[in-house]
C-alpha cells in the first residue's frame, strides 16, 4: 500500500512537471497591429442609384509596408471587395465605389485595413439609409393618391384637403429656405424641411400662407372638438384624427398608446412625427458639399417618432411665436411657443 501511494505521488509530480514544461514552450507572441484608427466618411441618407465613393483614412503600417482594404456592404454583398495599395506613401487610389440599389432601407458598410506581413487588421463601419420622396417613397400610409386634389406650382404638386372652406396641405412643406432632416438633402422631400419662424412666414408657395392659430382651432372644431375651444389652448381628444398610420422605410412612426388610440387620419392631413430642430446660428458663409446643407452647421434634430410640430402665423412676443404640436402619448393637439430664430418646425400651408 505504501509503495502504491508513493508511486501515485511520483506519477502526479511527473505529470505536473511535464505540464509546466509544455507551458514554457507555448508561443506567447502577440500579433502586432497596424497603427492609427481607420475611418471613412459616408452620408447618413442617399437616394436610390447614388454612386458613393469612399476613401479610407487613418490606417498606417508601422514599417511603411503595403496596405490593403476589404470592403463589404451588408446585406447585399456576399463577398468582400479587395483594394490593394502599394506602400503607405503611394498615391494610388484606395477608395471603394458602391452604387446603392432601389431597395429602401439601411445598409452597413464595412472596411478593414490589412497587411500581408502578419499584422492584425483595423476595421471601421458606417450606416447609410436609402430613402425616396414622393407619394410612393419612404413615407407610406398617408393615403394620398395621385389624382387627389392638388395644385402644381413651379413643377411641384401640392396636395390639399378642404375643411371648413380652407384648403390645407396634406404633406409637410419641402420648398424654400429651410433645413432638411439631419441636414441631408436626400431627406428634403421625404420629411419636408424644418423652418425657423422667420423663414416659415414666407416659405409657402404663391397663393398659400402660414395658418393662424385660430384656423388651427377651427380645423379641430370641424373634426369634432368642443365648439367653445379657444385659440392658444390645448385641444383634447383630437390627436388620432390628425395622425395617420404611417411608416418610414417600413418602420411604424406613431407608436400606439391607449390614451390616443389608433390613428384614423380623419382629417386626411396625415401628420407625421418627424420631430423638431434646434437650428442654432446660421453659417456666416454657407457652404455645401454633396451630402450636407450647412446653412445651420450646428443644427440638432430631436423627437423623431415622438412629435409633429407646426408653426402658426401668430406672434407670442417680439422673439417668440406659437406652434402647434402632437405628442405620441397625448390625445391633445398642444400649443407651445418658441424662439423665432432658433427653433425649427414643419410647415403646413393653407389657402
Amino acid at each position: 500500500m505504501k509503495f502504491n501511494l508513493l508511486k501515485s505521488f511520483t506519477l502526479t509530480a511527473l505529470i505536473v512537471a511535464a505540464a509546466a514544461s509544455c507551458k514554457k514552450k507555448e508561443d506567447t507572441t502577440v500579433t502586432p497591429s497596424l497603427n492609427g484608427s481607420l475611418k471613412f466618411s459616408a452620408p447618413e441618407f442617399v437616394v436610390p442609384g447614388t454612386a458613393l465613393k469612399m476613401t479610407p483614412k487613418g490606417a498606417k503600417h508601422p514599417d511603411g509596408g503595403d496596405l490593403g482594404y476589404y470592403w463589404k456592404v451588408s446585406p447585399v454583398m456576399e463577398k468582400s471587395d479587395t483594394v490593394k495599395t502599394p506602400g503607405q506613401g503611394s498615391q494610388q487610389d484606395s477608395s471603394f465605389t458602391y452604387t446603392f440599389p432601389d431597395s429602401l432601407g439601411t445598409y452597413t458598410i464595412y472596411c478593414s485595413a490589412f497587411a500581408e506581413s502578419g499584422y492584425s487588421s483595423l476595421s471601421g463601419s458606417n450606416y447609410v439609409t436609402v430613402v425616396k420622396g414622393g407619394l410612393e417613397g419612404s413615407v407610406k400610409g398617408r393615403q394620398i393618391l395621385p389624382n387627389d386634389p392638388h395644385e402644381t406650382i413651379d413643377g411641384i404638386d401640392y396636395y390639399y384637403h378642404e375643411i371648413g372652406g380652407l384648403k390645407w396641405m396634406r404633406h409637410n412643406l419641402e420648398t424654400g429656405a429651410g433645413e432638411p432632416f439631419r441636414r441631408a438633402r436626400a431627406m428634403e422631400n421625404v420629411f419636408g424641411k424644418f423652418y425657423s419662424y422667420e423663414q416659415a412666414v414666407s416659405a409657402c408657395p404663391s397663393g398659400w400662407r402660414l395658418p393662424t392659430d385660430a384656423e388651427w382651432t377651427e380645423l379641430c372644431k370641424a373634426l369634432g372638438a368642443d365648439a367653445q375651444t379657444e385659440a392658444h389652448s390645448n385641444i383634447p381628444g383630437i390627436a388620432a384624427k390628425l395622425m395617420a398610420n404611417v411608416s418610414f422605410n417600413s418602420y411604424t412612426m406613431w407608436t400606439y398608446w391607449r390614451e390616443v388610440g389608433d390613428p384614423t387620419n380623419e382629417s386626411r392631413l396625415a401628420m407625421i412625427p418627424v420631430g423638431y430642430a434646434n437650428l442654432g446660428e446660421k453659417a456666416s458663409s454657407p457652404e455645401a458639399d454633396t451630402h450636407l446643407d450647412l446653412l445651420y452647421p450646428e443644427a440638432s434634430f430631436k423627437g423623431l417618432y415622438e412629435y409633429a410640430t407646426f408653426w402658426t402665423a401668430d406672434d407670442a412676443s417680439a422673439d417668440e411665436a406659437y406652434y402647434r404640436y402632437l405628442y405620441q402619448k397625448s390625445s391633445e393637439l398642444k400649443i407651445g411657443k418658441a424662439d423665432k430664430k432658433y427653433f425649427g418646425a414643419s410647415v403646413r400651408c393653407v389657402k
